[in-house]
């Protein structure tokens, strides 16, 4: 068994806008897990975000991810202590729930030392938590396309880097919304026009992503009439912040299900677009925090 383990894995943001179950990224905002062997107790520690919702024992999904982890390769420890520090909003659409299970295998994986590949690891956690627009981010870091096989169905993914030049800013109302909720209120078909325009922006987004377009191009290139129009109709108050950033002609897009939201601007104009988005917010209700972050290239690591 192995000495104490410290694992980092980033917040995550699903689908930013047409990427619907496809694109993910990886944003500067970690989850903090530090493991020490224990003879035969496990005491669980969590501070931070929900840390007075969030359960302290088996159930809490950091340890889950551990115990399947454990059970997957055969070796449980007789005991450990584990320190869960989350500064990620719960519900929020920031990749909550991927960071703490990604996190929990991660850790497992260095406590017991066994070799276990990143392909393996990857389908662990999807199975886990079936999300694999938020897993493959945090695993992986940078901008993440998913997608299946045609032949087998099998997970896929292609990474790439999100451009140095562009910056996330995200805004976080008071209040989180159920990502089982708001996935409910999908139609089951769409109209062709839609789909077509979707797909054009979703591949015009990796481009602009990669390369650090303009203002112009990324306000585009999120736009979407799969699933944001149908989500947003839930969530009031993040649809008249969404629709007023909008108009003032900025990129934004529900972060994942919502209720938060993404705003990607051009280095040169964060500071400036971050005070706008505020004042916004506050406009609507005082509760909302908004974020400047950056993009986050390593995944889930295990910190020395």
């Amino acid at each position: 068994m192995s000495a104490s383990v410290k694992v980092r894995v980033p917040a995550t943001v699903a689908n930013l806008g047409p990427g619907f179950d496809a694109l993910g990224v990886a944003i500067r905002m970690h989850l903090e897990i530090d493991i020490e062997p224990r003879r035969d107790s496990v005491e669980i520690m969590v501070e931070g975000e929900g840390a007075e919702q969030l359960p302290a024992d088996d159930t809490n999904l950091v340890v889950h991810a551990m115990n399947v982890f454990f059970d997957h390769v055969g070796r449980r420890p007789s005991g450990y202590a584990v320190r869960v520090k989350n500064p990620i909003p719960l519900g929020a659409g920031l990749g909550s729930s991927a960071a703490a299970v990604v996190g929990g295998i991660i850790a497992a994986r260095s406590l017991t030392n066994r070799t276990v590949s990143q392909v393996e690891t990857m389908h662990l956690a999807n199975e886990l938590e079936g999300h694999p627009d938020n897993i493959l981010p945090a695993l992986l870091g940078g901008l993440v396309v998913c997608y299946r096989s045609s032949e087998t169905g099998e997970l896929r993914h292609y990474r790439t880097e999100p451009s140095d030049r562009l910056v996330p800013i995200v805004a976080v109302p008071r209040e989180g919304y159920s990502t089982a909720e708001a996935r409910k209120a999908l139609p089951s078909d769409v109209a062709f026009s839609d789909a077509q325009f979707t797909a054009s922006r979703a591949a015009l987004l990796v481009a602009a992503m990669s390369q650090g377009a303009g203002a112009e191009v990324l306000a585009e290139a999120m736009n979407d009439r799969l699933h944001e129009p149908h989500r947003l109709k839930l969530m009031p108050e993040t649809f008249a912040v969404h629709s007023e950033l909008r108009k003032a002609g900025l990129a934004v897009a529900l972060a994942g299900a919502g209720p938060s939201l993404l705003v990607v601007v051009p280095r040169p104009e964060a500071r400036t677009r971050a005070e706008q988005v505020r004042r916004v917010c506050r406009a609507r209700n005082a509760g909302w925090r908004v974020f400047v972050s950056e993009w986050e290239s390593s995944g889930a690591t295990t910190v020395p």
